[in-house]
């Protein structure tokens, strides 16, 4: 009988994630929440050990952190962003939860809304992926992927496996629950991206007008779009800022006809072009050397699709680097049309944001109920 207790502990221990020892435990910062930023690594310096993915950032909070880039969010941060908050204006910045109809992605199914009524009262069912509207992109949603086969799946800090998120009663690490828990905790003060509302006097805004092609924005048009507002490109951001980039993808596609909107999903190969940030090592080190604590934009993706760009010589994306590689969380399909009037009326490109995601224990995303206050 002890033969047999020891040949299944061996088994169960042989199905760990993490080898012993892992290189994490020996790399992994040192972290102090005195002092968050000591010994903080330079862009350069990624990854702390070279079997990690390319540029991730395994280890920077230590070897089980869960948070990854909301570590930037503190107490402090949240304080101080009480102070964007001067007209009390609040705008929310999510879509109709069935737009758009029919999903981008065609392979996602639309959401179903049933009505059920009772003796005296009324219930509502929603089923719905949660990748089909406003969403928040927690971190088992994107691994590193060298062939987008689950044997070479790589989630943040190498603490999960693909088997630990669809096995039945497989581990609730890194689920979405965690950052929920974080957006409870944590509050943030947010920069805002948009081009001129004057598309024609725009040069980004006029490119970014091309719905259904492959535009790429680099950092130094960000710069550009900073310095258009009046703002340092070096300094218009704090650590644990959460950088929002308007595309203009959303105004045009609720621009476009019911016909229009219904055949778009359904080009294939490489007619799938979106607007997007550039994927690149010049934006990651842009994002690191910043220390935002997420991203979003109005577009499917944030950064530019195709998903293909060259990260320190490896064929990746962001998503991959971002989610998998820096525990950091993509906030997609944001209406910010609303908020960038605002933010144009007012000449104040920085605002109060607000997000709570759902308390799905083991979730991959979540709507993210996400609003700004000016």
């Amino acid at each position: 009988m002890a033969t047999l207790l020891l040949a299944a502990f061996l088994v169960v221990a042989s199905t760990d994630a993490r080898p012993t020892p892992h290189p994490l435990d020996l790399v992994a910062r040192a972290f102090d929440a005195r002092n968050r930023y000591a010994n903080f690594p330079t862009y350069d310096q990624l990854p702390l050990h070279p079997s990690f993915p390319t540029k991730a950032a395994w280890g920077v909070w230590g070897a089980s952190d869960e948070f990854g880039a909301l570590n930037h969010i503190t107490r402090a941060t949240r304080l101080a962003a009480r102070s964007e908050i001067q007209t009390g204006r609040a705008i929310s910045l999510n879509l109709a939860i069935a737009v758009p109809d029919p999903p981008i992605d065609p392979q996602r199914p639309p959401l179903i809304h049933a009505i059920q009524p009772f003796a005296g009262y009324q219930d509502d069912v929603l089923t719905l992926n949660t990748q089909i509207s406003t969403q928040f992109g927690g971190l088992r949603h994107f691994p590193y992927s060298t062939n987008f086969e689950q044997s070479t799946y790589q989630f943040y800090n190498d603490l999960i496996t693909f088997d630990d998120i669809v096995a039945p009663g497989g581990t609730s690490t890194l689920g979405i629950q965690s950052m929920h828990a974080a957006a409870s905790l944590r509050g943030k003060r947010l920069t805002s991206f948009w081009g001129r509302r004057l598309a024609e006097r725009d040069r980004w805004a006029r490119r970014s007008a091309r719905l259904g092609r492959t535009i790429i924005i680099p950092t130094t048009e960000l710069d550009a779009v900073a310095r258009w507002q009046g703002l340092d490109p070096a300094a218009f951001t704090a650590p644990g800022d959460f950088l929002v980039v308007r595309t203009s993808f959303m105004k045009q596609y609720t621009a476009l006809s019911a016909h229009a909107q219904t055949v778009l999903p359904f080009r294939a190969g490489a007619a799938v072009q979106w607007v997007g940030v550039e994927a690149s090592d010049a934006t990651l080190r842009w994002l690191w050397d910043k220390k935002v604590a997420l991203v979003g934009a109005d577009n499917p993706t944030f950064e530019s699709a195709p998903l293909s760009g060259v990260i320190d010589g490896a064929v990746r994306n962001l998503h991959m680097v971002f989610i998998g590689g820096w525990g950091q969380s993509i906030v997609e399909f944001m209406d910010l049309e609303e908020l960038a009037a605002t933010c144009h009326a007012l000449k104040r490109f920085h605002f109060f944001f607000t997000l709570q995601n759902l308390n799905v224990v083991g979730g991959i995303a979540s709507p993210p109920n996400a609003m700004a206050i000016l």
